[in-house]
C-alpha cells in the first residue's frame, strides 16, 4: 500500500531529538538515534520514552546506538512513529493512518491467532515426547528384571553404548576402519572426497549441497567422515565440556536447533561465509530429525571440521539418540529413516557412536556456556563435575543416579519463570524445569556471564528468547519450523570482544535457494574452478522479509492439530464421557461450552487453548451448548481406532481399511508400493515395516494390535513375501469395504464389480497380483494407463464389449487422473 506524505518516507526523515509519539497512540518520547541496525532492513530509530516503559537504557542484545535512562529505551522501525507536531487525525493523512492502523491491527489479530494453534501444537508435540519417556521408562524396568533374572543377557543391545549395539550388528567400532569394506558402485554419479580434506574438496562439498541435495553423498564417503571426525574428536581429547576462543578478530556463529532444514542452515552460511581462520561455528545440538536434509548439514559442517578442527564445534542434543532416532518423523524421529533411505544402516551406528563423542557443554571464552537442554538440577553443580561424567552412552531412559540427572538434564531441561526445580510433566516423568535462582547460581558457581541453550521454539515465535534476568538466552535456528509453526529463527553472533548480536530470518523454500545460486553458477566459465559469488547481504534481506503465509501455515498446522487430539480423546472417551455425564444432571445431552472446556482440560491434561479450537472441534450450538454425545460419537467416527468396539465390523479391519485407502489417495508407482512395506528390499514384510506403513498412514497402534492386524491377514511366522503380503492385504481390504457399501451400492455397481471380477480371475490365473501388474504395465512406468487397461482386457476376453470395458475404467479409476496405481488396481 502506498503510504501518503506522513507515511514511511517522511518519518524515515525524522531527526535526531525530534518528539514522536508511537503509532499505537499511548507512548511518546525523544528521537536519539535513526539509521541501518542489526535487527533487520529499513530504517530504525532509537526513542527515549517519557515514562519508563522501555526495554533497556540504549544497549540490546549486546548492541548500543545511543544513551538514555535506564528501562525508558526502545528500538522501532520509523514507520512506526508520527512526529508530535503532525496531525495525526487531521488533513490528508487521515485515511491513510486508519487504514493502516486497521491493517496493523489486523494482522496483530493473525498472528496472535497462528500462536493460539502454535500453543496446542506444540502441546500434543510434547505429550508425544512425554508418552515416549514413560514408554522408555517401561521398557527400562523390565530389561532391568530380566538382567536380573537371567545374567546371561546383563549386556543388552544399547543398554550401555552405541558400540554396544554395534558389536551386536558385528559392524566394527574402529571408525578408522568405517567405510573400508564399502565399495563405491561404477553408476554412483555423486560427490566424491579425498583425504586429508583441502579447501577445494570443502568446496567442491558444499558447492554439491547447495545445488543439487537431492543426490546424496556414497554411504562409503559418509563413513570415512564419520570415522575421521570420531578419530579427531578422540585425539583432541575433548569431553563432556569444551573450551573454544573466539577467533583473533573474527566471530563465531551459535546455531539452535536445525532439525533437517537445510534452508535455514545454508542461509546463515550464506551471510557469513563457510568455516574459516576468522570464522568458527557451533551448532546446539538437534541438527538430527523431523526435516528432510540432516545429513546433508552433517556432511557440511563434518568436512569442515576435518578442514578446521578448531572452527567447527558441535553439541550433542537430545534428538542425538538412537530412541528418538528410530521413530517416525511425524512423531519427531525420522533420522533414521533418511539415513536408511539414502545410505544404509550400518552408516547409521557409525553416526551414534560420533554422537556420543560429542560434548554436552562448550564454554566460549572463559565466560558463556552453551548447552542443549538445560541446567542440571544438581545443586551447586561444577563444570568440572560434568566434565567427570560417562557421556559415551545413550541418554539415559530412566534417572538413577546423579550422572543420569546430570546428562539427561543436560538434553531434556527447560526453564520457568517460579524459583528452585520443579516437575516437567508435560515433557514426560523425567523432565525437569529449572528457575532464575537456579540459572542465577550456576553462573556465579562457575564465574560465566551467560547461559545460550536450544531444544524448543520461543512461544512468541520469535528466534531468540531472553530470560532469567536476561541471563539465559534460547535461540532456535529452524524458521517455519516443521513448515508449519511460522516462527522465524536465529542465531547469536560472538565478535572476538565477546559482544554479541542475534541474527533473526526466515528461510526462504529450498528450491528457490537452489535456483538461484544455479543460476548465479551457470554464468561463470564453464572452465572456471572458482565457486560462484553469492550476494550474502541482499540473499540475507530476502530471506529476512520472506512473509511466512500465516493462514496456510495455521490452516495446515490446525488440521495436524484436530487430528492428534481426536486420537487423545478416543483414549479417553470413557473417561470424558463420565465427566460431562455427571455435568448433565438432567439428561440432556448438553453440556456448557465452558464445562466442555473443562472436561477437555482435565480428562486429557493438556495445556491447550480450547475456547480457540472449540468451534471447530465440538460445534457449540447458537446457545453456547455443546452436545456431548454427539461429540464423542463424530470424533469416534474420524479417529484413528473407529469402531475398536463395533464387534460386527472388526475393528482389525477397518485400520486395514484407512490404510488400504491413505495408500491408494498418495498414488504411489509400484516400485514404491513395494518400498512402502519393504523398505530394506528383502522381499518380505516383517511387522516394524508393516508397523513404519501404519505410522505413516497416520495409524499409531500398541504392538498387541498389530500382531492382530498381521494375524487378520494371515501372515505366519511374522513375515510374508511381499507379494503375497500385499494380495492377502488386498483380501481383506476388499472384505471390510463391502461389509460398509453392502447397503449403498446400485445395481449398476455390482454389475460392473461381477465383470470386473471375470477380468480378473482370466488375468490371475495363478499369478500374483503384483506379477500381473508388471504384465500389464507395458512402459514399465509403475502405473497402468487406460489404453494398458483397455489392450488387457480386449486381449483377455470378447466376452466384454468396449462400452463395459470403458465402465470398469471408470469404477477404478477412483481418483480420476487418467492411470491406476497398484492400490486402484
Amino acid at each position: 500500500m502506498m503510504m501518503g506524505s506522513g507515511g514511511a518516507e517522511d518519518a524515515a526523515k525524522t531527526k535526531v531529538g525530534a518528539k514522536v509519539t508511537l503509532v499505537d497512540g499511548k507512548r511518546g518520547g525523544t528521537v536519539k538515534f535513526v539509521g541501518e541496525t542489526v535487527y533487520g532492513p529499513g530504517i530504525w530509530l532509537g526513542i527515549e520514552l517519557e515514562k519508563r516503559t522501555g526495554l533497556h537504557d540504549g544497549m540490546h542484545n549486546g548492541k548500543r546506538y545511543f544513551f538514555c535512562r535506564d528501562g525508558h529505551g526502545i528500538y522501532v522501525r520509523a514507520d512506526q512513529v508520527v512526529e508530535k507536531n503532525k496531525n495525526w487525525f487531521g488533513g490528508g493523512n487521515a485515511a491513510v493512518r486508519m487504514i493502516q492502523s486497521f491493517v496493523r491491527g489486523s494482522k496483530e489479530r493473525q498472528v496472535t491467532d497462528h500462536k493460539k494453534v502454535f500453543m496446542a501444537w506444540n502441546a500434543l508435540d510434547l505429550d508425544d515426547e512425554a508418552q515416549h519417556h514413560e514408554q522408555a521408562a517401561t521398557q527400562d524396568r523390565v530389561e532391568a528384571l530380566l538382567r536380573a533374572s537371567h545374567p546371561s543377557v546383563s549386556r543388552l543391545p544399547n543398554e550401555i553404548s552405541a558400540a554396544t549395539l554395534t558389536e551386536s550388528c558385528g559392524i566394527s567400532c574402529d571408525p578408522t576402519r568405517w567405510g573400508e569394506d564399502i565399495e563405491v558402485e561404477a553408476k554412483y554419479e555423486g560427490p566424491r572426497i579425498s583425504f586429508p580434506v583441502t579447501d577445494q574438496g570443502a568446496a567442491d562439498i558444499l558447492h554439491h549441497v547447495r545445488s543439487n541435495p537431492d543426490l546424496p553423498i556414497h554411504s562409503k564417503f559418509m563413513a570415512q567422515i564419520l570415522g575421521r571426525v570420531t578419530k579427531l574428536l578422540s585425539d583432541q581429547g575433548i569431553g563432556p565440556v569444551h573450551h573454544c576462543e573466539v577467533p583473533a578478530d573474527g566471530k563465531i556463529i551459535i546455531f539452535g536447533d536445525t532439525h533437517g532444514q537445510l534452508a535455514d542452515f545454508l542461509l546463515v552460511l550464506q551471510r557469513h561465509g563457510p568455516p574459516s581462520d576468522k570464522v568458527a561455528y557451533l551448532l546446539n545440538g538437534d541438527i538430527a530429525d523431523r526435516g528432510d536434509n540432516s545429513v546433508e548439514i552433517f556432511l557440511v559442517i563434518l568436512v569442515y571440521k576435518l578442514l578446521h578442527p578448531d572452527r567447527v564445534f558441535i553439541n550433542r542434543g537430545n534428538h542425538e539418540n538412537h530412541d528418538i532416532n528410530r521413530k517416525p518423523a511425524e512423531f519427531g524421529g525420522g533420522f533414521y529413516d533418511e539415513v536408511v533411505y539414502k545410505m544404509d544402516g550400518s552408516v547409521f551406528l557409525m553416526f551414534q557412536q560420533f554422537f556420543e563423542m560429542l560434548p554436552l557443554v562448550t564454554v566460549i571464552q572463559e565466560q558463556v556456556c552453551v548447552l542443549h537442554g538445560g541446567i542440571p538440577r544438581k545443586e551447586g553443580l561444577r563444570l568440572t563435575q560434568i566434565d567427570a561424567i560417562d557421556r559415551r552412552r545413550q541418554c539415559p531412559k530412566v534417572v538413577q543416579t546423579a550422572e543420569d540427572a546430570i546428562l539427561f538434564d543436560l538434553m531434556w531441561a527447560d526453564p520457568q519463570d517460579q524459583r528452585g526445580i520443579a516437575l516437567a510433566a508435560q515433557r514426560g516423568p523425567n523432565c525437569r524445569k529449572f528457575g532464575p535462582d537456579v540459572t542465577k547460581r550456576f553462573l556465579s558457581d562457575n564465574s560465566l556471564s551467560l547461559c545460550i541453550r536450544s531444544h524448543e521454539v520461543p512461544i512468541s515465535l520469535r528466534g531468540f528468547e531472553e530470560r532469567h534476568d536476561g541471563r539465559l538466552l534460547t535461540v532456535f535456528s529452524a524458521s517455519n519450523y516443521c513448515g508449519q509453526a511460522g516462527n522465524y529463527g536465529a542465531v547469536v553472533v560472538f565478535d572476538s570482544d565477546m559482544s554479541y548480536t542475534l541474527e533473526e530470518h526466515m528461510a526462504p523454500d529450498l528450491d528457490s535457494m537452489i535456483k538461484e545460486y544455479l543460476g548465479r553458477h551457470s554464468s561463470l566459465s564453464q572452465n572456471s574452478s572458482q565457486p560462484p559469488q553469492v550476494d550474502y547481504e541482499s540473499f540475507w534481506k530476502r530471506g529476512n522479509n520472506a512473509q511466512v503465509d500465516l493462514d496456510k501455515s495455521r490452516e495446515q498446522m490446525q488440521a495436524d492439530v484436530i487430528a492428534k487430539l481426536e486420537v487423545k480423546i478416543c483414549q479417553h472417551r470413557d473417561q470424558l464421557w463420565w465427566f460431562w455425564k455427571n455435568e448433565d444432571m438432567d439428561n440432556t445431552g448438553l453440556i456448557s461450552a465452558a464445562k466442555w472446556r473443562e472436561g477437555m482440560t482435565t480428562q486429557l491434561n493438556l495445556d491447550v487453548p480450547w475456547f480457540s479450537l472449540q468451534r471447530e472441534l465440538a460445534m457449540p450450538d447458537e446457545n453456547g451448548n455443546i452436545d456431548y454425545r454427539a461429540f464423542l460419537q463424530r470424533v469416534r467416527n474420524s479417529a484413528l481406532y473407529e469402531g475398536l468396539k463395533n464387534t460386527s465390523a472388526g475393528w482389525e479391519k477397518l485400520v486395514v481399511v484407512k490404510l488400504y485407502e491413505s495408500i491408494l489417495r498418495c498414488d504411489m508407482s509400484l516400485k514404491q508400493t513395494l518400498a512402502e512395506f519393504d523398505p530394506d528390499g528383502d522381499g518380505v514384510v516383517s511387522p516394524w515395516e508393516f508397523k513404519q506403513a501404519l505410522c505413516k498412514a497416520g495409524v499409531d497402534i500398541p504392538d498387541q494390535q498389530l500382531n492382530a492386524i498381521m494375524r487378520t491377514i494371515d501372515v505366519q511366522d511374522n513375515k510374508l513375501d511381499v507379494a503375497s503380503f500385499l494380495d492377502r492385504f488386498q483380501v481383506v481390504y476388499s472384505c471390510a469395504a463391502d461389509q460398509g457399501l453392502s447397503n449403498i451400492e446400485t445395481e449398476e455397481h455390482r454389475r460392473i464389480k461381477s465383470l470386473l471380477t471375470k477380468i480378473g480371475i482370466g488375468l490371475l490365473a495363478g499369478k500374483s497380483r503384483v506379477e500381473v501388474f508388471e504384465m500389464m504395465d507395458i512402459n514399465k512406468d509403475g502405473f497402468i494407463s487406460r489404453q494398458e487397461f483397455f489392450d488387457a482386457c480386449v486381449k483377455l476376453t470378447d466376452e466384454v464389449s468396449d462400452e463395459e470395458i470403458v465402465s470398469m475404467w471408470d469404477y477404478v479409476d477412483t481418483n480420476r487422473d487418467g492411470h491406476l496405481n497398484y492400490f486402484e488396481f
